[in-house]
């Protein structure tokens, strides 16, 4: 998918059964097996027996062991606590805490509890099912939640009107965590996630009630669960036509060196020889220039790389290694049941029992009337990556993750700071907006840092796996402008929607920024290079060029400094495809929606992104150009949202 964007979330998880805190039911059958088929209610008496369902991957589930749970996903079924609330008239009549228990065993897990009959699972869900007990017959309303905290816990009690759900809670409760040794290390991950309804309470009627035990577990009533937390996962796999610039593959960038008078030009041999100009031009010559060297190979030729004449200009190419991610717009309030509202198209509402999953949405308490109201009142229901140093891992305060390349034939492995990057998801709350309210100041996006290090070769003929480290690059300056003709002038870098730009060393734009005249500037950079300095000039009053490394990066329309090789992007959680919204910027195209894993990749940089962390503006982010391919769907009932990026 040429998508710009995103991947996102799944939950994996069980589901528990309910099970009262007032005494326990003699089990029928303690062995695991198949879960009764949903029928008819038409019980004459007062014995109840409940059956959950909880969605699964389907990637992830092979056996009852199981088997194949990758990083977290245990973590994300366990259980050790369900509440089953029963409403007559909107008013709390039970609340019951069962005793189901669903904990780690090995590389698997256990389902044990008192209130346990059975369990089971079709690879796409878990099936737990409670014993069978007795009710005082009539017309209910049922809520069940997993893992309560101590404030639903308060609102659930018997006595308690079910308006008390309305009210919005703190994001922060909607996880624990547990502490987990393997591989990478010890480390806390989340855990033991809050999980509720997937619509709204479920009607119970005087059939579900039965006049024995074995009719009521054979013929139990069901429910649907959901987790209240979505979850984020980041890739860069790409594939074997990830690009970057017009002649640079795998992320590599070309910076152009010097003015056009190479005589005075005071980089010596420090510049690469462009790949497309391996081959010697002299007639009757079959060698190859050296990259390092910049000697011909062949005998008894020998020629200088200055005997190509004017085919190529001098460049370094710079690889952007060192990738790192954080969600950022996190929203701090949500709703306990997830509020049911329109679905893709923004036509027709979801109601009780619409099980097309892949086109639900949801309103959350933020849903209208936040962007641009200032920082105070943002920053109250939102929060906000302050620092770029969140971006940086072992940072002090930053839970920012690694990411490293799966590309194939990816030869810049050894580049980077790291031989293995971290698996760890991110779980956010929900987050959803009106249309006209998908703005970069209210929807949740991930920030990603790479870092531009100066590529080397060393002195072999051809270089295929570059070994010597790269270098640090101190700093330079990115002109969207120029020649624009990549036909003839290919060291001009392309962003994704084919503009061009030239990166540039701080040293020759210090030069030109002092020129009066055009006559030594570059030919790719005569048209509005001079321009564009005036305006960096206005924009960024007492920048000294000459003393550019003790500068701070600083951005202009079409001149933007760049410090120590740190670029930024930005990605706006995609939650509809442009297809599935039926257009870009309409309703539902932005957003996170609870239970759903947004699955990001990245498949091409192309584009140099920002000097500087990106500002949540109260603008609207539909406004780049992106492909309107549709997202990949699971046929799961967890939803697995996969967005291509293209920087």
């Amino acid at each position: 998918m040429k998508q710009y964007m995103y991947r996102i979330l799944v939950v994996l998880g069980l589901a528990v059964w309910l099970v009262s805190c007032t005494g326990t039911e003699t089990l029928i059958d303690d062995d695991p097996g198949n879960i009764p088929e949903e029928s008819t209610p038409n019980g004459t008496g007062n014995i109840f027996s409940l059956a959950m369902r909880i969605p699964l991957p389907k990637d992830y589930m092979d056996t009852k062991a199981y088997n194949g749970v990758d990083r977290g996903s245990i973590s994300e079924i366990l259980i050790d606590g369900i509440r089953m609330v029963l409403y007559e008239s909107k008013v709390v009549k039970y609340c019951l805490d069962l005793d189901i228990q669903v904990q780690p065993e090995n590389s698997g897990f256990k389902i044990t509890g008192g209130d346990l009959y059975n369990w089971a699972t079709d690879g796409n869900r878990i099936f737990i099912q409670t014993t069978a007990r007795t009710f005082e017959r009539g017309n209910y309303d049922m809520l069940v939640v997993i893992n309560p905290n101590d404030s639903i816990e308060a609102k659930t009690e018997v006595g308690q009107a079910f308006t008390a759900l309305d009210a919005a809670f703190n994001t922060a409760g909607m996880y624990r965590s547990r502490t987990v040794s393997g591989g990478e290390g010890t480390y806390e991950e989340p855990a033991y996630f809050l999980m509720m309804n997937s619509q709204n309470l479920v009607e119970l009627v005087p059939g579900h009630f039965y006049a024995t035990k074995e009719k009521a577990v054979n013929s139990p009533a069901f429910i649907n669960l959901e987790r209240v937390a979505a979850k984020v996962t980041c890739d860069y796999k790409g594939g074997t036509s990830t690009k970057s610039t017009a002649v640079a593959p795998y992320g590599r960038f070309v910076m152009l060196l010097d003015y056009n008078n190479q005589l005075a030009a005071p980089w010596g041999d420090d510049y690469d020889i462009p790949e497309d100009c391996i081959d010697c031009p002299v007639q009757g010559c079959n060698g190859k220039f050296n990259r390092k060297t910049k000697q011909c190979s062949a005998k008894p030729y020998l020629h200088t790389y200055d005997g190509l004449g004017l085919v190529s200009d001098r460049v370094r190419y710079m690889v952007a290694t060192d990738l790192t991610w954080e969600v950022d717009v996190i929203n701090k309030k949500s709703y306990w049941l997830r509020h049911l509202t329109y679905k893709a198209g923004g036509t027709e509402m979801e109601e009780q029992g619409h099980i097309d999953r892949e086109y639900f949405y949801a309103e959350d308490p933020n849903f209208s009337a936040l962007s641009g109201t200032g920082e105070t009142n943002l920053k109250n229901n939102f929060r906000y990556i302050s620092n770029s140093n969140e971006l940086i891992p072992g940072a002090s305060g930053s839970t920012a993750k690694k990411l490293y390349p799966q590309l194939s034939g990816y030869k810049y492995y050894n580049y980077w700071s790291w031989k293995q990057g971290d698996t760890q998801p991110v779980y956010i709350p929900e987050n959803t907006m009106t249309q006209n309210e998908q703005k970069k100041d209210v929807v949740t996006r991930v920030i990603f840092r790479a870092v531009l290090k100066r590529e080397q070769f060393d002195m072999s003929e051809t270089e295929e796996n570059p070994t010597l480290p790269l270098k640090s690059v101190e700093g330079f300056f990115v002109f969207k402008g120029g020649n624009t003709d990549i036909e003839n002038y290919k060291y001009n870098n392309y962003n994704k929607d084919n503009t061009t730009f030239f990166i540039l060393r701080p040293e020759d734009v210090a030069i030109y920024a002092s020129a009066t005249t055009t006559e030594h500037i570059h030919i790719y950079l005569r048209d509005g290079i001079l321009e564009a300095i005036n305006q960096f000039k206005v924009d960024n009053p007492g920048f000294n060029f000459s003393d550019w490394k003790n500068e701070e990066p600083a951005q202009s329309a079409n001149l933007s400094f760049y410090k120590n090789g740190e670029i930024y992007y930005e990605v706006p959680i995609e939650h509809f495809s442009v297809s599935e919204a039926q257009g870009v910027g309409k309703y539902g195209r932005f957003g996170v929606v609870r239970n759903n894993w947004y699955k990001l990749n990245i498949e091409n940089m192309i584009s140099i992104g920002a000097p500087v962390l990106p500002e949540p503006k109260s603008e609207f982010i539909e406004d780049a150009t992106r492909s309107a391919v549709p997202e990949t769907k699971s046929n799961a009932n967890i939803l697995i949202r996969n967005q291509s990026i293209i920087f």
